[in-house]
């Protein structure tokens, strides 16, 4: 069989000749090859351990794969047909950059190549060749730059160089590709005395008792961080994302707008019983008393019992001394406007509206990031540790706004001066184009099962599309309605 032949090159990667793969190594000359790297889903790396009757470096451990180009074969269509070859898999691939190194090997051998390194994504499970591969695994680059510092004897001399020098830039190009994937929080559960179980029974949420009152389903806020439930990004919080990749989560517009900061906080409420009777600070009041935004919010109603209802905004005509005298006398409830409510109803309650939830409720809340509540009246009750909850009564004096009236809203589509919100029913498999938006957008599934953009997203699951996401292809499982915000 005729030996196979490399291509000679200069420093600029221009052809110079050809020459035998075993006489190229033998005198050290300079020669055109390619190294792959496959990463999966978690992006982890698609390690092969060369087989043990390689010429060089037999039995360690290096990239995908490695090899070299054919005359006339381009960089791309040759790293494709290796990876075939030595690992019976096929990828789209991308080249990064390419480098020159030079490594000597104890049988009088040496590398000496002008690498082009690539890239690709798969989750299959690799058919390797024996010919060419002893074994193979899937591993993270901090497992690998753990071992490599451990056992470096282990890996190739290549691959150690590949991976000291470019590191950085593998995990930037690894960043950015699963920044255009959504991302998936672990909820943060509240338990309440007014709690139950509907987010257990009917979102299917895994709550820790029969007292859960809320899921935080995305937030930024302090000691409450939405961490990365799984993927590339498990275990990173939001907070860390936006640090690094503000523009490309938030868009240009928010982060001009509201720098790091996340500007909303998304939950799902279940009111086994009524809340209590508060009102939250506008931006201004917020940010001179508590260096915060101030919460304004939207409820739509997910499920209500037959009889349930919200009280939103007083009546006409009550002015601050009938709300206190009503307040001393434990009857503020009577001033208050009552909305009976059912499924698919939607209320935006600005700052300064003082409010509560009724019973049997179950609702999605999206607010701005805020925890701040003036507890009015409370119904008489304890809270979880049976005392009296605080009350915040003149704080409550100063924010309450007695001219807001909240009205149900009848519009698929409400547009408020913090986030726009959208009822969208899902029947088909629909697209959506996203690149005129400047924003990130949040998905939250109250009915329905689909897949986005090739992600499951079940009944009472939240997704956050970071802002350079431009596509969404929904697949739907089961027809629906998804609750779709942004800003």
């Amino acid at each position: 069989m005729k030996e196979e032949q490399v291509i000679l090159v200069n420093t600029q990667d221009e052809v110079i000749g050809y020459a035998p793969k075993m006489a190229a190594h033998k005198q050290a000359l300079l020669h055109r090859a390619f190294s792959v790297f496959i990463f999966n889903n978690y992006g982890e790396l698609l390690m092969q351990q060369r087989a043990s009757h390689k010429y060089h470096s037999p039995k360690l451990w290096t990239n995908t794969v490695c090899s070299h180009q054919r005359k006339g074969e381009s960089n791309l269509a040759a790293g494709k047909r290796r990876l075939k070859e030595e690992m019976g898999l096929s990828a789209n691939l991308q080249e990064l950059f390419h480098f020159i190194y030079k490594a000597p090997f104890d049988n009088g051998l040496t590398e000496h190549e002008l690498d082009h390194v690539m890239i690709g994504f798969s989750n299959m499970q690799p058919q390797i060749n024996p010919e060419e591969v002893m074994d193979f695994r899937w591993m993270s680059l901090s497992q690998i730059a753990q071992e490599i510092a451990e056992k470096p004897d282990n890996y190739t001399e290549w691959f150690k160089i590949i991976f000291k020098n470019s590191l950085q830039k593998l995990t930037d190009v690894l960043d950015l590709k699963y920044l255009t994937e959504p991302l998936k929080f672990s909820p943060v559960f509240k338990e309440k005395p007014w709690g139950g179980q509907k987010l257990k029974h009917i979102l299917n949420k895994d709550i820790p008792s029969d007292k859960t009152g809320e899921s935080w389903e995305i937030s930024t806020v302090s000691k409450n961080y939405s961490i990365i439930k799984k993927g590339y990004f498990e275990g990173k919080t939001l907070p860390e994302l936006i640090q690094k990749y503000p523009i490309e989560i938030l868009g240009q517009n928010v982060y001009q707008k509201y720098g790091y900061d996340f500007p909303l906080l998304i939950k799902y409420i279940d009111a086994a019983d009524d809340l209590s009777i508060q009102v939250h600070p506008d931006d201004k009041m917020a940010q001179k008393d508590h260096q915060s935004f101030g919460k304004n919010e939207l409820w739509h109603i997910i499920q209500a019992d037959s009889d349930s209802l919200i009280y939103v905004g007083f009546k006409t005509g009550i002015d601050q001394n009938t709300y206190l005298s009503a307040l001393k006398e434990g009857r503020l409830n009577e001033l208050m406007q009552q909305i009976k409510v059912k499924a698919g109803d939607t209320i935006y309650i600005p700052a300064g509206t003082v409010h509560a939830i009724g019973k049997g409720i179950l609702l999605a809340e999206i607010q701005q990031t805020s925890d701040i509540t003036y507890r009015i009246f409370d119904w008489n009750r304890t809270g979880l540790d049976g005392k009296p909850r605080a009350l915040h009564t003149k704080q409550a004096m100063k924010a309450i706004k007695f001219e807001k009236r909240p009205v149900l809203e009848t519009g698929k589509q409400i547009k408020t001066p913090y986030f726009t919100f959208e009822k969208m029913p899902i029947e088909k498999n629909m697209n959506l184009d996203l690149s005129n938006l400047d924003s990130f957008v949040i998905l939250m599934n109250p009915s329905g099962s689909y897949k986005i953009n090739g992600h499951e997203f079940q009944k009472g699951d939240t997704l956050l599309l970071p802002a350079i996401i431009d596509k969404i292809a929904i697949e739907v499982l089961e027809k629906g309605y998804i609750l779709k915000i942004n800003l």
